[in-house]
């Protein structure tokens, strides 16, 4: 048994049981149950980031100018939201959108990065349930940008920061496809030939 200063050590998972030793004592945890409630954030969690990719589609579609099912089978393709805010822009720049409609696609691909960690460690984590406690545990395997190891609560004010951070850029995000269609607008009524004069009687 471990000391109480000592950092937990996870033995490993036998039979869909992970013991974990430390603080003076053996912790079993548990894979959730399938119907547990911390399913439904996760979800939320993955639904709401397809809605953020699902908005920069649309703009990539738009400046594409292709149909939307033809170009559906390219954009399927690309992988995140970096990946998309980089059409974007190299769309956008051969489409002529002004500079600083530019950065701001670049400055969302840069907000995007930590936002995407932390969807990316929601989903893709395995979720726990100690015996005896109803406080629910993520294994945390030392990503990048978190070098924590090990099982750690995670409580609902985390789930919803996470959320807010996502709608923020959901925000950031129609407000620029918004700008995108105006100036598109306005370039395409700028290139629109004129219609041809009226021969003389």
């Amino acid at each position: 048994m471990a000391s109480d200063t000592d950092p937990p050590t996870v033995h490993g998972t036998i039979a869909g049981i992970t013991v974990v030793e430390g603080q003076g004592r053996v912790i079993i945890q548990n894979p959730l149950p399938s119907d547990h409630t911390f399913y439904a954030k996760v979800g939320h969690v993955a639904s709401e980031w397809a809605h953020l990719e699902h908005i920069l589609d649309l703009v990539i579609w738009e400046l594409a100018g292709v149909d939307p099912q033809k170009a559906a089978c390219i954009t399927a393709q690309i992988m995140g939201v970096g990946g998309r805010c980089k059409t974007i822009g190299s769309l956008g720049g051969l489409v002529g959108l002004s500079a600083p409609l530019l950065k701001r696609v670049r400055v969302l691909m840069s907000d995007s990065y930590p936002v995407g960690d932390l969807r990316a460690r929601v989903v893709h984590d395995p979720w726990y349930i100690e015996v005896g406690r109803e406080s629910v545990g993520q294994f945390k395997s030392m990503a990048y940008s978190d070098q924590r190891y090990g099982i750690k609560d995670v409580d609902d004010a985390e789930i919803a920061e996470t959320l807010n951070r996502i709608q923020k850029l959901k925000d950031d995000a129609g407000a620029i496809r918004n700008a995108i269609l105006s100036e598109l607008d306005t370039l395409r009524k700028k290139h629109r030939p004129s219609p041809p004069e009226a021969a003389p009687e």
